[in-house]
């Protein structure tokens, strides 16, 4: 299998409201323009009190999510991400290629190997 999965948990630095119109202003409208075909998610989850907040993104293999990285670093997100939340852990899942690996060598992510399962496309 080759999907590669990150899996970023996050402390929320800001109120909520900044949070929000970030999301729904800039991150997701960005990402969802940006020239990316083999990414398949980007989705935000919170928790009740709006503290901690999970973004989970989901590619077609290591090469889309290197894409998505180098867009991410190139665009008009990084800014306004890294003065809203502070990544308290990142999980890459899948069968990361060496390059991904590089690419996200000062992130210090958890990498989870892929060993079984199904998906069925459940949205």
């Amino acid at each position: 299998m080759n999907k590669i999965v990150f899996i970023l948990h996050l402390k929320c630095k800001s109120d909520i409201n900044s949070i929000e119109k970030f999301i729904k202003e800039l991150s997701v409208p960005h990402t969802a323009s940006c020239d990316e075909p083999n990414t398949r998610s980007f989705e935000w989850y919170f928790n009740e009190d709006y503290k901690e907040a999970t973004l989970v993104e989901s590619f077609v293999d290591s090469d889309a999510a290197i894409l998505r990285v180098n867009n991410l670093q190139k665009g008009p997100v990084n800014e306004s991400f890294q003065r809203l939340f502070e990544v308290s852990k990142f999980e890459v899942l899948g069968n990361a290629s060496q390059s991904l690996k590089e690419t996200l060598d000062a992130w210090q992510p958890h990498f989870l190997r892929y060993i079984d399962g199904f998906n069925k496309n459940i949205t």
